[in-house]
């Protein structure tokens, strides 16, 4: 006997700034704060950039290397901490743990760099994940593209982002729910396991998703509420 489905329920997320009241002018003080710093600090310089407001895009993946970049004009240094990809660690100290390895390595050449006032100070910002119930759900594997095409960037961010954080085996929350009808969603699992969303901004990512899941199911119905 088939066990009830439960349909996906999409959640509304706000990730909030909070200052730390922690700054760097130099690569040294970086280094040194970076070992003091909460989880939820690394988790915003990695990933909070996906999320919140632009003024204008950066070629480094990450918080630390652009201001490496920007202010203290290290390129080589940014170049290799914008090589850091967090996706791949499943605990925020281990992503600590490369900083400090890096940034060692780098303070080793004791150059002017490494003593270098850099042009802005790094401000230390942690963060709070606030959810919020939503509206919009799925009940067949039909109706899932639709309503991620409908999702807002903060709930698609929730699901296929942070899920990936909050699934011991790494597993989204789309990729997740998909389970519960296996055969048919395997295929479209694999691929969905195999993107990277650390090499994509978060409006390439949902619609790099959005196709993938019309691909496998067609474009469903229309009967999700946002």
């Amino acid at each position: 006997m088939n066990k009830k489905i439960r349909p996906f329920r999409f959640m509304e997320c706000a990730v909030l700034p909070l200052a730390t009241g922690i700054s760097a002018q130099t690569l040294r003080e970086l280094r040194s704060a970076v070992s003091g710093i909460p989880d939820s600090s690394i988790y915003y310089h990695f990933w909070g950039r996906m999320i919140r407001p632009h003024i204008s895009e950066s070629e480094f993946n990450n918080d630390f290397a652009s201001w490496v970049n920007n202010s203290i004009k290290d390129i080589k240094l940014a170049e290799v901490l914008s090589a850091i990809n967090p996706d791949r660690f499943q605990k925020l100290n281990e992503i600590r743990v490369i900083l400090e390895n890096i940034l060692d390595k780098r303070l080793e050449n004791e150059d002017f760099l490494s003593w270098k006032k850099a042009d802005r100070d790094f401000y230390f910002i942690s963060c709070k994940k606030l959810m919020f119930e939503t509206s919009c759900e799925a009940s067949l594997p039909e109706e899932l593209p639709s309503a991620v095409k409908k999702a807002s960037r903060q709930s698609f961010f929730y699901h296929f982002i942070d899920g990936r954080r909050r699934s011991p085996e790494c597993k989204d929350d789309f990729t997740q729910w998909l389970e519960q009808f296996p055969d048919e969603t395997q295929e479209a699992r694999k691929k969905i396991q195999k993107i990277d969303p650390y090499l994509f901004s978060l409006e390439e990512l949902k619609e790099q998703i959005a196709s993938l899941l019309e691909e496998s199911f067609g474009k469903g119905g229309e009967n999700t509420d946002v």
